[in-house]
């Protein structure tokens, strides 16, 4: 069998009969330059400072970030649901946590009970429909990386990533998320 030229590749690409597989990340708006569009859930956009506090779209430095309160009573999540025609057989998914200087998980482990399970730590990735998740500590006023990639999905149309914080005080920003096959 000839492999195809890249003409050839060049114009299956264009046309969108190449295989998803080759798309760089599956989510959308990564950079949060508009603002939470295409993210659900408790997070809201905003600009941090290099020393973690938040300013303004202007000021010197600050870079856009999606930006989760911790609740006292529950888990919050941000999260993008995502198509995979293609049906990868593995995810690579990665983000950069920030939590804030006053961050402090509660200790209550009934403020951990609720319909989608979260572990007492500072911070989980979940991939569905899976269930997958992947668990981190932070270090209040560092960025934290959380990388994890999963094998042997079960086959689905529509994939979900979801970032989630524990209930306590402070807050957790994120930025760079990504998923690739």
């Amino acid at each position: 069998m000839r492999t195809p030229s890249l003409i050839t590749l060049a114009i299956l690409i264009l046309a969108g009969m190449m295989p998803l597989s080759l798309q760089a990340d599956y989510l959308k708006n990564t950079d949060f330059k508009e603002g939470s569009q295409c993210w659900r859930g408790d997070g809201q956009a905003v600009f941090l400072r290099p020393d973690g506090t938040e300013g303004a779209e202007g000021d010197k430095g600050v870079i856009p970030v999606l930006k989760i309160t911790l609740s006292r009573s529950q888990p919050r999540c941000v999260y993008q649901e995502f198509p995979t025609k293609d049906a990868p057989g593995k995810l690579h998914i990665r983000v950069e946590a920030f939590a804030s200087a006053d961050f402090k998980r509660s200790s209550r482990s009934s403020a951990y009970q609720m319909d989608d399970y979260m572990p007492i730590t500072d911070f989980m990735i979940r991939s569905m429909p899976d269930y997958d998740d992947k668990t981190s500590d932070l270090k209040p006023g560092e960025w934290v990386t959380v990388d994890s990639k999963w094998e042997a999905l079960t086959p689905a149309d529509n994939r979900a990533v979801y970032f989630f914080v524990p209930p306590g005080e402070g807050k957790v920003y994120i930025k760079n998320p990504s998923v690739t096959p």
